[in-house]
């Protein structure tokens, strides 16, 4: 089997380290027998171009290698919205949140995460769509307007993407304290009553994991998948000085249930719009993407990724 392993250099801490353990993968995956060739990123966006080239080449699998930036960059050269996907996305997680490779049981170690992904299965997922400014952006983890954004725009405008976790989140505890966040309107179509409905929101986040890892990890829905069709969308009512604590300590309490700034629900599409002043910004799978307006929805059997296996561990 042909395999591709992408990777960024240039992301993050350790590059050297990451170098090594991808060499590590790539001498193990050729001593069983498969065809494996490293491609390093030289531009943003360039794991897009490479993974589509790829998988034009008849690579089996498209091994994201780095974080969930990676695989979001990865993904976007594999979605196909015709439902023919000529290749499948594997995962080697070599960032800090990895919160799809969690969310799919897998290792944190290299060259088990290779391993899984030769001896793993392939399923056909739904992916996240938005739409923004003509442009179109697919997402697998998470997609959102508000605060989320707005760091993510933060960190990038001040080159601080290669912050430690620890940093990052100071970084992001200063942001939410000092900065106010602008309400916006957001309209939805309800996937349980098919009714649409519109509220005002200071934050808006469809989420397709059941933790978004570290802090946050008490953010999402546990029940979130991304197998599910729909979009797990969760809802911050202003004002943001209030709401947002309020979110987290609840989160981290386990009490979501009570916070009644917070709106939980299912939907098919969302919209979101500004209302005066400047726009907020908008992001997907932790990627800058612009302000609003943007709108998201559901792409069903659009990507072919490699999940474990019972069988995908044996002998690890």
């Amino acid at each position: 089997m042909r395999f591709v392993l992408i990777h960024n250099p240039a992301s993050g801490r350790g590059g050297h380290r990451r170098a090594q353990q991808l060499r590590q993968v790539s001498l193990a995956l050729s001593a069983l027998g498969h065809r494996v060739e490293v491609a390093e990123t030289t531009v943003n966006s360039s794991a897009t171009t490479l993974a589509r080239n790829a998988a034009r080449g008849g690579a089996e699998i498209v091994f994201a290698c780095g974080g969930d930036g990676t695989i979001h960059e990865v993904l976007q050269g594999l979605v196909s919205e015709s439902g023919e996907q000529a290749s499948v996305l594997g995962i080697i997680p070599l960032g800090s949140a990895n919160a799809f490779a969690r969310h799919l049981g897998i290792s944190l170690d290299p060259l088990k995460a290779a391993l899984q992904g030769i001896n793993g299965t392939a399923l056909t997922i739904p992916v996240g769509k938005v739409r923004w400014s003509g442009q179109v952006r697919y997402f697998a983890v998470m997609a959102g307007a508000g605060p989320d954004g707005a760091l993510v725009y933060d960190l990038l405008a001040a080159n601080k993407r290669g912050l430690g976790r620890l940093a990052y989140y100071l970084h992001a505890a200063r942001l939410f304290a000092t900065s106010g966040f602008p309400a916006f309107e957001i309209e939805y179509a309800d996937a349980e009553s098919g009714n649409t409905v519109t509220e005002k929101a200071v934050s808006a986040m469809a989420v397709r994991v059941s933790s978004l890892g570290g802090v946050f990890s008490g953010l999402a829905r546990r029940g979130a998948s991304i197998y599910d069709r729909r979009l797990q969308l969760l809802i911050l009512r202003p004002p943001a000085a209030l709401s947002l604590p309020v979110w987290f300590l609840t989160g981290w309490l386990g009490l979501r249930r009570v916070n009644p700034y917070l709106s939980d629900v299912t939907a098919t599409t969302f919209l979101c719009r500004p209302l005066e002043g400047l726009a907020p910004h908008c992001q997907a799978d932790g990627e800058w993407l612009g302000r609003i307006p943007m709108q998201v929805s559901i792409v069903p059997n659009a990507l072919r990724i490699q999940v474990p296996s019972q069988e995908g561990t044996r002998g690890v």
